[in-house]
């Protein structure tokens, strides 16, 4: 199985095609890359974000429950 691979790597090395099918490949990476590095603060804001509103749902919801509000 790894020889197969090897002599179709070594048959891409030795065409256009392949070289082609290389670059694109590491333009992917690199841009599935940059994507993973810009989306992480935004995770992290989101994340800060529906934890504050949790804890003033929370809030909300313990002052109601003692008032006796909910019942």
């Amino acid at each position: 199985m790894f020889e197969r691979i090897r002599r179709r790597l070594r048959e891409l090395h030795r065409k256009d095609v392949g070289q082609d099918l290389i670059e694109y490949a590491l333009i992917t990476a690199l841009f599935a890359l940059m994507c993973s590095a810009a989306l992480t603060p935004v995770a992290q804001a989101l994340n800060n974000g529906v934890s504050k509103v949790g804890k003033k749902f929370k809030q909300h919801v313990d002052h109601g429950l003692h008032k006796g509000w909910y019942k």
